[in-house]
């Protein structure tokens, strides 16, 4: 029944080659929008290497300090000192994982150099703690990262790219490179990680406490600010772990200055990703960006739902004559939606290719549409790894939704045909 139901949808395509035309570019075109909507959004939220636990990890963002007599005016400091660090790390009891990155200093680019190789690199070198690799999961292709018992000595870990021009391999731990001419021991390399996953993006990461971190001041002024912090939260402890942070850092900062009042910015990865304050929703960013979708989706389906209701007039006398031998309504309905449902999934098809073609082609653009801290270099080229475009999850969301739409464009105006009684149908326009 279904392949005489196809056989004959196939026919009514070829009769009506402008009207099948229309509605697979109509429907590719709502496919198109919609998949690169999903795809852009995915990539700031979604599980993605090496973050694959988004939904497990806050970043400390950052203190307010406040004056607290005479309404003095509020002052706000994005970093974090060490000592801090080093609280939180030993008094947490639902914190997995904690991670401290010195944020001015990562943005300076160092030379870098190999011993007996002429080709001199500059790279923006990333100062991080060994809770590094436990927050961001990384995949290690040789050797892994640095340990705790490490971080005083000069040990580097770098990409497989960096690898690869330096060395003409990837099997490079224990080789030595040389940053700002001083030797560094390589301890592991990792898989290239995308400009689009900004928070652990890197070439090359050395430990916070190098000579070359900090303008070398960590040894004398522990308590300099300039420090983020990203915590992992235990499976389903996140909340408790929030709540924890701002009691340890309200013991932390009170008793020492009191007269501030203190008050900590805390940042789930969404919040971080969409650029909103911890006591945004997120709606509050992606409203605009759901309008967009409901209109891509439903102007389109009044325009096809007005086309099928223009050619089933022009079918009437075709329903007659199939009422007229015994079909039921039940029978033509489920025609027209099968007719329909091949329109779509040829549309969903070339709907898409065509996102897959414009997001790539215009990847920078479409990676950064939704506000983001993508700091993107050209030069490397395109930044969109195989997880973020092949995902059937957000396929099958977008032509579910689309599915849906054009089953309504279609059942509406194939209802109101068949109200009509036989007789009617017959003599349509006679």
């Amino acid at each position: 029944m279904i392949k005489q139901t196809l056989r004959q949808a196939w026919t009514m395509m070829k009769q009506h080659r402008l009207f099948t035309a229309i509605y697979i570019t109509g429907t590719a075109v709502s496919i198109a929008i919609i998949m690169t909507l999903f795809i852009v959004i995915y990539i700031n939220l979604g599980s993605i290497y090496p973050e694959y636990h988004r939904n497990e990890i806050l970043l400390l963002d950052n203190e307010w300090h406040k004056y607290n007599s005479n309404g003095g005016s509020s002052n706000r400091s994005g970093y974090f000192n060490l000592d801090f660090a080093e609280a939180l790390e030993s008094e947490s009891k639902h914190m997995k994982a904690m991670a401290v990155y010195d944020w001015n200093t990562s943005k300076v680019p160092h030379p870098i150099t190999v011993d007996g190789n002429n080709v001199e690199i500059e790279e923006e070198v990333r100062f991080v703690s060994d809770g590094w690799w436990q927050v961001f999961d990384y995949k290690f292709v040789d050797g892994k990262g640095f340990t705790e018992k490490e971080m005083h000595e000069n040990v580097a870990v770098v990409s497989e790219s960096l690898a690869m021009q330096l060395f003409a391999s990837t099997k490079v731990a224990g080789r030595e490179i040389k940053i700002n001419g001083e030797y560094h021991r390589i301890v592991g390399v990792v898989k290239d990680v995308t400009q689009c996953t900004p928070n652990s993006y890197g070439k090359i990461w050395l430990t916070i406490y190098n000579p070359f971190a900090s303008l070398n001041t960590y040894a004398i002024h522990n308590d300099e600010k300039h420090y983020k912090i990203y915590t992992r939260a235990h499976d389903g402890e996140r909340e408790m772990l929030l709540q924890e942070i701002e009691n340890i850092f309200s013991r932390y900062y009170q008793p020492t200055e009191k007269e501030y009042d203190y008050e900590l910015d805390i940042l789930n990865n969404w919040q971080n990703a969409l650029y909103l304050s911890k006591d945004e929703s997120i709606w509050d960013a992606l409203k605009t960006y759901f309008y967009i979708i409901l209109a891509v989706f439903f102007i389109p389906a009044l325009k096809l739902g007005g086309m099928i209701s223009s050619r089933m007039n022009s079918r009437m006398v075709e329903v007659g004559v199939r009422r007229a031998y015994g079909a039921t309504k039940q029978a033509l309905v489920s025609q027209v939606l099968w007719e329909n449902m091949l329109l779509t999934l040829l549309g969903a098809v070339a709907g898409l290719l065509l996102s897959y073609a414009v997001v790539y082609i215009f990847s920078y653009r479409m990676t950064t549409f939704i506000h983001s801290h993508i700091n993107y270099v050209a030069e490397e080229g395109n930044q969109l790894s195989e997880e973020m475009l092949l995902n059937p999850t957000i396929f099958l969301c977008a032509l579910l939704m689309c599915a849906l739409l054009n089953v309504a464009s279609a059942l509406v105006p194939t209802l109101f045909a068949l109200r009509k009684d036989i007789i009617q149908s017959l003599y349509y326009k006679r």
